[in-house]
């Protein structure tokens, strides 16, 4: 019994063994990673010369995250270089965080494989579209290192579609100058004059989050409850004389939500309760509502520091 054990733990420890084999070898200092180095240098340039010079005469291109990638010759690559220099403000292709490209000669394989993990970055010069594309790329280059032959490249297609919409005219939905949902803005404002907290409590829904913007910290929500203890502690210091609005409040509905967006302008008349003095005090105000007209998110703005002494 001991024998047939040690018998079949050898024959399980060679057979492990035998699953390790050494396919290729992995660079970090290449001079094939010298070539894809000056390969985009030049595609950030928009240098047509070098970028040329550094390909073999069939080279062709891919991009791989489309439903069916099909190769494209250098002429379209150029071009889109080209585009991309002239067009973009800051435009560059650099190495993502501590990331760093790999040759990779593969055992057997004729050619050396080059990845890198980058990130393409810049503005459009015409929609001030802000571009941060992850962009990873394989780059197949022949045997001594010299020239490219082949490139992968992948990125993401979704923000290239939002930079490419933007050049577009589309809806997104309707405004409303007058709604029904207005009328709630308007009542919370109302209430904050008179000081009835508890009606004012009675617009939000029970999981409403509500953010000062300007004077909390970021990230920071308040519950419709923990709101009204907030305002109860701001009116044992200021009495809000008057609000008005300034302009008039905008229903937004934005297509593909069931909910509706109102924002607004105002101006309050706010007193110092200890020293009597007076000032008018701007707000801005984003309300969203559910289907029932229940206040599910505020965002508002207003600079304590500007309150009356």
């Amino acid at each position: 019994m001991k024998k047939l054990i040690f018998t079949f733990s050898l024959f399980a420890f060679f057979t492990l063994s035998a699953q390790k084999n050494i396919g290729g070898k992995i660079y970090d200092k290449h001079p094939a990673l010298d070539v894809v180095d000056a390969f985009t240098k030049a595609f950030v340039a928009g240098d047509e010369a070098t970028m040329r010079s550094l390909t073999t005469d069939d080279f062709k291109w891919w991009q791989m995250n489309v439903m069916d990638p099909k190769p494209s010759p250098i002429e379209n690559l150029i071009g889109r270089s080209k585009y991309f220099s002239e067009n973009m403000i800051n435009f560059n292709v650099k190495n993502r965080g501590q990331a760093y490209s790999d040759a990779i000669e593969f055992k057997g394989a004729d050619r050396v494989d080059v990845y890198t993990y980058q990130m393409l970055t810049g503005v459009d010069k015409k929609t001030g579209v802000i571009l941060k594309i992850p962009r990873n790329s394989i780059f197949n280059l022949t045997k001594d290192g010299k020239k490219i032959t082949r490139l992968s490249i992948m990125d993401s297609q979704l923000k290239w579609n939002k930079a490419y919409e933007a050049y577009n005219t589309k809806k997104n939905g309707t405004i409303y100058v007058d709604h029904p949902f207005i009328s709630k803005v308007r009542l919370l404002y109302a209430h904050i004059m008179t000081g009835d907290l508890e009606a004012m409590r009675s617009l939000y829904a029970d999981n409403a989050s509500i953010s000062d913007a300007i004077n909390s910290e970021e990230g920071v929500f308040f519950t419709p409850d923990e709101e009204i203890e907030n305002l109860k502690k701001f009116l044992e210091t200021y009495e809000v004389l008057d609000v008005t609005e300034s302009g008039y409040p905008d229903l937004l509905e934005y297509e593909g939500t069931e909910t509706q967006t109102i924002i607004s302008w105002w101006d309050l008349t706010i007193k110092n309760k200890k020293s009597g003095k007076r000032k008018k005090h701007s707000n801005h105000s984003q309300v969203t509502l559910n289907k029932e007209g229940k206040i599910i998110r505020e965002v508002y703005y207003y600079n304590a520091a500007h309150l009356p002494k």
